[in-house]
C-alpha cells in the first residue's frame, strides 16, 4: 500500500492541484431516467445476494449473551420452611443459534459474539436429536444434583441411589470413540455396578498396560426422554423419575485405556456425569423452560440454600454466577463465561461467581462486576458473604 495520499483518503481533502496542461474532464451526462433504469437492472441481481446472506448456513453456531434472571422467583419448595430474600441470585446463560452468512460476517468484527463449529459442538456424527436427548437428561440431572448438594450442605436428609455414569461426550481418537455414544449410561465396570462416582475412574486408572476394562452399558429411551421434557414444561408437573429412562437391555464393551503422559493417567476418552435418583421429604422445583444444560447448577444450589436459611445470603444485592455442581459440592467449569458476565452486566448485577477452572477464559476480559472464582460450594457461600 502506498504511503502517500490517495483519492478519498484523510490527506486528500479540500482543493486539488492538477499538472500543467491537464484539467479535469467534464462529467459525463447521462440521459434522464438513467439512475432508475440502473436500479431496475441491479435489484434483480442484488436481491438474491441479500437473501443468501440471511439464508445460507455456514456450518457454525453463533454464541452470545443469553437470558439472565433471578432463580428464586422460579423456585418452589415444599416440606420445609422457607424464608424470603430481598436480593437476587441470578442464572446466566448463553444463546446459541445457527449462524447465517450475514451473522457470520458481523461476528468477525464484534466481540459480542463468538463462532462455534457445529461439528465441534455436536461431534463428528452431527446428530442433533442425540444432542437434544443428552441436553434434556443433563438438565434433569443438573436440577437433581443442585437439590442434593443444597440439602447436604444444610444437613437435611436426602437419599441418593447411583445408577451409573451418563456419557455426555466422547473424544475423537481415544479408545472409546466408536464404542460408546453420548447419551448412553455406563452402569457397570468389570461386572461390578457403578454404585459410586469414583468406581469408573478407579477401574480405568488402575488398569495395566495392554489390559482392557469391560463396561456394561445401557441406552436411554429417547422417546421417553422427549416426552418427559414436554411434561416438565407443564404446570404442576411432577419431577421425572430418571430410572425409567434406562432401557432394559445391557451390552458389554471392552475398551483398552491409553496412558496420557501430560495427565499422568490412563483414559478411555469419555466425559461423564453422575446418573442417579434421590428421595427426600423436601420437594424442590425450578421452572426453567428455556434453559438447558448443567451450568446453572451452582446458582440453583445457592438459591435453594438461601431459601432454606433464615439469613438472607444475598444481602439485598443482585448476585449472578455460573458453574456446574456435583453432588459432592464441587464446582465444575462451563463454557461461554465472558458472554454470561455480559448478560449479568446488562441486568444490573453487582458481582459474579464462577468456577476457578475457567480463570483462563477471562484473559484480557474487562468488566465492572466484582468477580469471585470458586472451587466448591463452600467457596461460593463465602463469595456470597464477601459480595454483600
Amino acid at each position: 500500500m502506498s504511503s502517500g495520499p490517495f483519492p478519498g483518503s484523510a490527506e486528500d481533502k479540500g482543493s486539488r492541484i492538477y499538472p500543467r496542461g491537464r484539467l479535469p474532464q467534464r462529467p459525463v451526462l447521462h440521459p434522464e431516467g438513467f439512475g432508475s433504469s440502473m436500479a431496475k437492472l441491479l435489484i434483480p441481481l442484488l436481491a438474491p445476494l441479500i437473501l443468501m446472506l440471511f439464508i445460507v448456513p455456514t456450518g457454525y453456531l453463533l454464541e452470545g449473551p443469553g437470558p439472565s434472571f433471578d432463580l428464586q422467583e422460579d423456585l418452589t419448595v415444599t416440606g420445609a420452611k422457607t424464608y424470603p430474600s430481598q436480593g437476587e441470585l441470578m442464572l446466566t446463560a448463553v444463546s446459541l443459534q445457527e449462524s447465517r452468512l450475514a451473522y457470520h460476517l458481523v461476528a468477525f468484527f464484534s466481540d459480542s459474539f463468538d463462532l462455534l463449529k457445529v461439528r465441534d459442538y455436536l461431534g463428528e456424527e452431527l446428530d442433533t436429536e442425540e444432542q437434544d436427548v443428552v441436553d434434556i437428561v443433563i438438565t434433569f440431572l443438573s436440577q437433581d444434583t443442585a437439590v442434593v448438594a443444597g440439602l447436604r450442605e444444610l444437613g437435611m436428609p436426602v437419599e441418593v441411589r447411583m445408577m451409573g455414569e451418563l456419557v455426555v461426550g466422547v473424544a475423537p481418537g481415544y479408545p472409546a470413540s466408536g464404542a460408546i455414544d453420548p447419551g448412553e449410561v455406563i452402569v457397570g465396570v468389570n461386572g461390578d455396578p457403578l454404585d459410586s462416582p469414583e468406581r469408573l475412574s478407579e477401574a480405568i486408572t488402575s488398569s495395566r498396560d495392554g489390559e482392557a476394562v469391560t463396561l456394561q452399558v445401557k441406552s436411554i429411551d429417547k422417546d421417553l426422554a422427549l416426552e418427559l421434557n414436554e411434561r416438565a414444561m407443564e404446570e404442576d408437573a411432577e419431577r421425572p423419575d430418571l430410572s425409567t429412562l434406562l432401557e432394559e437391555g445391557v451390552r458389554e464393551v471392552e475398551i483398552q485405556p491409553v496412558y496420557v503422559p501430560e495427565l499422568d493417567q490412563r483414559l478411555i476418552g469419555v466425559s461423564t456425569r453422575d446418573f442417579f435418583t434421590y428421595t427426600s421429604d423436601v420437594e424442590v422445583e425450578w421452572e426453567l423452560e428455556t434453559v438447558k444444560g448443567p451450568s446453572a447448577g451452582m446458582m440453583m444450589t445457592l438459591s435453594l440454600v438461601n431459601a432454606l436459611t433464615p439469613e438472607d445470603l444475598t444481602g439485598g444485592g443482585k448476585i449472578a454466577g455460573t458453574g456446574e455442581i456435583t453432588i459432592e459440592g464441587d464446582v465444575q467449569p462451563i463454557g461461554g463465561l465472558p458472554f454470561k458476565i455480559r448478560a449479568a452486566e446488562s441486568e444490573g448485577a453487582l458481582a459474579f461467581i464462577y468456577p476457578v477452572e475457567n480463570q483462563e477464559d477471562l484473559a484480557g476480559f474487562r468488566t465492572t462486576l466484582e468477580l469471585y472464582a470458586v472451587d466448591d460450594l463452600d467457596d461460593a457461600l463465602e463469595a456470597l458473604q464477601a459480595a454483600r
